[in-house]
């Protein structure tokens, strides 16, 4: 029996994954409006646990009869919460320390230093700071800094700031609704010139696996440009990086992973190549959003399964980076920073036609309203599909930038 925390995750797709594995035991909290996952349909799939309103030690109890033989987690928010329940259960998931560093961008900024890594200065700022502590913030960065919430994921109230106005001005800016209102301030890493990809961001993702403390990685996901100012707007599987680019990331990756900790589970750490090498941005201590799905559609291999089983207790190792015969993408299309709600979506439908198209999902529907603060997840739409080749992949991606009209208001 295998315990799941749920959060976007198709409950359709995870229960195909366990077929054949494992039975699931749903865990969710039905007060928590972001796990909008509904008991009802979970019910058909597996055992649900409703732990709403318990505390970690009644959670733990409610779970008990089900015999639990692994627990995962696939998004950060409920990692402290998978953690604790696998530690009063004796099951093997991250532990406290570990999982503070994955959640907490402070000590996992200072377990990367502590490891050797080189990372940007950065400093945190607590909630409505004095005139005084604004002054120390300032003389003690260089401009450009990115700020952001100490938690959080999706790149949710991230901006960038260019001098001391400007990060005063978003320092006392009051946070988006439900994020950390406590922030971080580091320095921008600045990209190499020219970009390690013709075609792609100067950032990228390795998709790893760790089975009893042992490292091994999957892939490298390349990156679109995001859009203003951090938000996502699409990933490629495999990257078009050259080799020593990519020898060098894989390096970097490892050394982070050891650095953070984590003995067990999939991990999706996050680079920048820079003048000076590659450098972490971040390491996630979870399955990549989209990564399953184009790993599946390029070399036809289960993350999702896979992950079950490592969290089960199977020692899964990689020699090399998996092989593949096509390459998977996920195309994002981001709203205008300045657009409050969507007026009209027209021509999706010539994008799902279009050849290699697996899935075309429409996230904000006429007269939804949209914020860009609140980070990648205001997408209006997305496109999941396998190409030939990078040049394939473009054509989508041009599709669905000049081939779809999108109305704001």
């Amino acid at each position: 029996m295998l315990g799941v925390l749920p959060n976007l995750r198709s409950p359709m797709e995870l229960s195909r994954a366990a077929a054949g594995v494992c039975d699931l035991v749903w865990i969710v909290d039905s007060g928590d409006d972001r796990q909008p996952v509904v008991p009802r349909l979970l019910r058909k799939l597996g055992t649900v646990v409703d732990i709403v309103g318990m505390s970690e030690d009644e959670a733990a109890d409610a779970l008990r009869p089900c015999h639990l033989d692994g627990i995962i987690a696939y998004a950060d928010y409920i990692m402290s919460r998978a953690s604790a329940l696998a530690s009063r259960l004796g099951l093997d998931f991250h532990d406290e320390v570990v999982t503070e560093r994955i959640v907490d961008k402070l000590p996992q900024r200072t377990a990367l230093r502590d490891g050797g890594l080189p990372v940007p200065r950065f400093v945190v700022v607590a909630p409505e700071p004095t005139s005084e502590e604004l002054d120390a913030v300032v003389q003690s960065v260089e401009f450009p800094v990115v700020v952001k919430p100490r938690h959080g994921a999706t790149s949710r109230d991230t901006v960038l700031a260019h001098d001391a106005a400007e990060l005063r001005k978003q320092l006392a800016a009051p946070p988006s609704v439900g994020s950390d209102p406590t922030k971080l301030v580091e320095e921008f890493l600045v990209g190499a010139t020219p970009p390690p990809s013709p075609h792609l961001a100067d950032y990228c993702s390795v998709e790893s696996v760790v089975c009893a403390g042992q490292i091994s990685h999957v892939a490298v996901t390349g990156r679109f440009w995001p859009a203003e100012p951090f938000r996502e707007t699409g990933m490629i599987l495999p990257s078009d990086y050259e080799p020593p680019v990519v020898k060098a990331v894989l390096d970097v990756a490892t050394r982070a992973i050891s650095a953070v900790g984590v003995r067990i589970g999939f991990l999706h750490t996050e680079i920048k190549i820079t003048p000076d090498g590659p450098r972490v941005l971040e390491v996630n201590g979870r399955l990549g959003g989209g990564v399953p799905e184009m790993l599946a559609l390029a070399a036809g291999l289960d993350l999702y399964q896979m992950s079950f089983r490592v969290a089960l207790g199977e020692r899964i190792v990689f020699d090399e980076l998996v092989p593949t015969d096509r390459v998977g993408y996920l195309i994002c299309r981001q709203p205008p920073q300045w657009a409050r709600r969507v007026v009209s979506v027209e021509s999706l439908d010539a994008v799902a036609e279009y050849p290699g198209v697996q899935a075309v999902s429409l996230n904000r529907q006429p007269g939804d309203e949209v914020d860009w603060r609140k980070g990648s997840h205001q997408y209006i739409f997305t496109v999941i599909g396998a190409a030939p080749d990078h040049e394939g992949v473009l054509a989508v991606r041009q599709l669905a930038e000049e081939g779809v009209q999108i109305t704001y208001a």
